[in-house]
């Protein structure tokens, strides 16, 4: 696997940025939920992100980073909310702080030609995944420390760095996360899966593409909605949300008519000429009407 090299200069230091090529056809997505940050992606997604991980732990050049920037990026398969760029830190060569974070969050819109092409490799990965049992038993997690846990997703905002999710880990952690996430798999009958990792979530969907094509379609229709005053009651991401439960249910309504290969009609008769308050004052949740569609398969969009 090939990525790309650039030399950039951030916080008087220099770096590596490896970055992936413009070909790679994978896409990723990023959100915060329950006060935690998901990568979200497919399965060749999953694939393509187990071999970065795993190349990076054992990468020896000192000050690289390997950034996941909004070219590929999807928005967020559920409410199409922008991805937050992704850098991956290997701390036991790499230091990255606050104004390092600054100065790279500004260069990504205009990062320069690569500096040249690395090949990225990834020995070993293949063999510790035809036998994971054994490899485990070798790099077990360490205990599980459930006050550790809780505090760490109260302090989600730890892992946001001036507009970058960086996720930092030290060689061990990085090979762990890699077999986590490459042992991730779905299909038509399992459709969903994920694993918990020390500092985040990564969550991958047999029908990714399909849910964020749903949600950006979905995006606009009830953003031309009126919406109450309170729309963006507070800081982050809040289930409690007019909004954003709208955009979710019609976007899941989108995918699912598309996939049965229905109609899907511009506004449902619900969003007709309506505001989110006159929605939410029928006595109908999002919810409610997504549960009522279901139940009649043979009905119209």
């Amino acid at each position: 696997m090939k990525l790309h090299r650039t030399v950039a200069y951030l916080d008087g230091r220099e770096y590596t940025l490896i970055t992936l090529r413009p070909s790679t056809t994978e896409r990723f997505a990023v959100n915060l939920f329950h006060d935690e940050w998901h990568v979200l992606s497919g399965q060749a997604g999953a694939r393509l992100f187990a071999r970065l991980l795993w190349g990076l732990a054992y990468q020896r050049r000192q000050n690289t980073l390997l950034v996941v920037d909004r070219r590929f990026l999807d928005p967020t398969p559920f409410e199409a909310d922008a991805s937050v760029p992704l850098v991956l830190v290997p701390t036991d060569h790499t230091p990255f702080g606050g104004p390092a974070a600054r100065e790279l969050r500004r260069l990504l819109p205009r990062l320069k030609s690569p500096d040249g092409t690395v090949r990225w490799h990834t020995h070993g990965l293949d063999t510790a995944l035809a036998d994971a049992d054994a490899w485990w038993r070798s790099n077990p997690w360490p205990p599980w420390d459930r006050y550790a846990f809780e505090h760490h997703k109260r302090r989600a905002n730890h892992v946001l760095l001036d507009g970058l999710v960086v996720l930092p880990g030290s060689a061990r952690e990085l090979t762990r996360d890699a077999m986590a996430i490459a042992a991730l798999a779905v299909s038509q009958s399992t459709p969903m899966d994920y694993t918990y990792l020390p500092h985040y979530e990564f969550q991958v969907f047999h029908d990714f593409r399909r849910r964020v094509s749903a949600a950006r379609t979905a995006r606009p229709e009830i953003e031309a909605l009126d919406t109450p005053p309170n729309r963006h009651a507070g800081p982050g991401y809040h289930e409690g949300d007019l909004v954003r439960r709208h955009i979710w249910v019609r976007g899941t309504e989108i995918r699912e008519r598309r996939m049965r290969g229905r109609r899907v009609a511009t506004r449902p008769p619900l969003y007709q000429t309506r505001t989110i308050n006159e929605i939410e004052r029928s006595g109908q949740t999002p919810f409610d009407r997504l549960a009522a569609d279901r139940s009649q398969p043979n009905a119209t969009a």
